[in-house]
């Protein structure tokens, strides 16, 4: 079982932040690896080099020094992931970021490609708390991160679910950004999909798709510009699964009970 500072415990305990239950350091093995480079290279222009090897070391060293004290500084910063919150800080316990998840007004996540052999997805999630303030935690890069991104979106979701749940009894409809869920269906601008029309929602690597049918999709949006597009697409699956439900036994048959997840 891992262990954390009795600093971090008894600041998350006061802060109302639950137990922590991991911790994260950030990604420096890229910039380690170049300032040892640049570092030998500087040493070796130094000692063994002509005068125009003396200027390229001299440069060398400089650039190595200049990218170390950032490096460094980024290598002292923690993140925590507590049961009910997260926290940031620098060095042992000198707190940089501190917040319940219950103050976290929406979160974005999505995958960015590095078309490369072979080609690379890198997870991006962005959390936007209610007072304005965001922390990105793809900057500084965790070790980790896919897993780190993947728990808050599980935390957010347990949050977030109830919440927009309830925005839609009380007022009759719940924004996620381009896109309202309402209680007759989902609206996007201009463009409508009741859920006796909704056949299919899925969430791709690029873009969220709702369909009424075959062919393209009725409303398609980017995933990056949805807040809490997971919560999104558990309430259009609900939503119109619900509305086959109640049409099945209005006709005296169930549907067989199933999630909704692509084109149908």
């Amino acid at each position: 079982m891992q262990s954390y500072p009795p600093e971090i415990d008894q600041i998350a305990a006061d802060a109302g932040l639950g137990k922590v239950v991991d911790r994260y350091r950030p990604s420096v093995a890229i910039e380690m690896s170049f300032v040892v480079t640049l570092a030998c290279l500087g040493l070796a222009g130094l000692l063994i080099g002509d005068d125009l090897g003396k200027i390229i070391g001299a440069v060398a060293s400089g650039l190595a020094l200049l990218i170390s004290l950032p490096t460094w500084l980024q290598a002292r910063r923690k993140l925590y992931l507590c049961s009910d919150g997260l926290l940031t800080t620098t060095g042992k316990s000198t707190v940089r970021t501190l917040f319940t998840w219950e103050d976290v007004a929406h979160i974005r996540v999505w995958t960015t490609r590095l078309y490369q052999s072979p080609p690379d997805d890198l997870g991006r999630c962005v959390l936007v708390l209610k007072d304005g303030t965001k922390l990105n935690l793809a900057r500084p890069p965790y070790a980790g991160g896919d897993q780190l991104i993947a728990s808050v979106e599980e935390q957010m979701v347990a949050t977030s679910h109830p919440r927009r749940s309830a925005e839609i009894t009380a007022t009759g409809a719940s924004t996620f950004g381009p896109i309202t869920v309402t209680t007759e269906g989902v609206r996007d601008g201009d463009r409508f999909a009741s859920w006796s029309d909704i056949t299919g929602v899925e969430r791709g690597r690029v873009r969220l798709r709702i369909w009424t049918g075959a062919g393209r999709p009725a409303i398609s949006r980017q995933v990056r510009t949805i807040p809490d597009v997971t919560v999104l697409v558990d309430l259009v699956s609900d939503g119109a699964e619900r509305y086959r439900r109640r049409k099945g036994d209005a006709h005296g048959s169930r549907p067989p009970d199933q999630h909704l997840l692509g084109p149908l």
